[in-house]
């Protein structure tokens, strides 16, 4: 498999999570929260990444391998968000301030709910499989980023 192939399947995942974050949103009502949008900006730049080395790989000098380490820095990066949120879902921590439905109702309440997201992040918009999409991409960024390196430290299994 050549380094290119894991570009245009970073490519290929990276937009169909992306594509499937944004219909869910705008033909099922899932309306992401501040930390689903985080997400999406690393599959953003996934997406950008992986199209700029997919387009200028015959122009690039720089090492192949470095690019790759890089790539999978970025899914590592999605994976943690995607994980720091599922974590935010299933109470295994507290989240930002201005992300939970906790609200202390005080003098300055309706200042503060102005100012906070109506989705809250601690709560779970939209399931697959018992699984919130939180917890789906921080399976598969991470599943993205062990193969990258899995290529990356196997020198049989890639031609640079």
């Amino acid at each position: 498999m050549s380094i290119s192939s894991i570009f245009k399947i970073s490519f290929l995942i990276s937009s169909l999570m992306l594509i499937s974050a944004f219909y869910l949103e705008y033909f099922h009502g899932a309306l992401p929260c501040d930390l689903c949008i985080t997400q999406r900006w690393f599959h953003a730049a996934i997406i950008t990444y992986s199209l700029i080395f997919i387009l200028l790989i015959n122009k690039i000098s720089i090492s192949k391998k470095l690019l790759l380490f890089v790539g999978g820095i970025l899914w590592l990066l999605s994976s943690l968000a995607g994980l720091y949120h599922f974590g935010i879902e299933m109470s295994f921590w507290a989240g930002p301030d201005g992300c939970s439905s906790n609200i202390d109702f005080s003098k300055d309440t309706l200042t503060y709910l102005l100012k906070k997201s109506p989705i809250k992040c601690d709560e779970v918009i939209f399931e697959i499989f018992n699984l919130s999409l939180a917890g789906w991409n921080a399976f598969a960024s991470f599943l993205i980023f062990l193969l990258t390196n899995v290529f990356l430290l196997n020198k049989r299994l890639i031609k640079i």
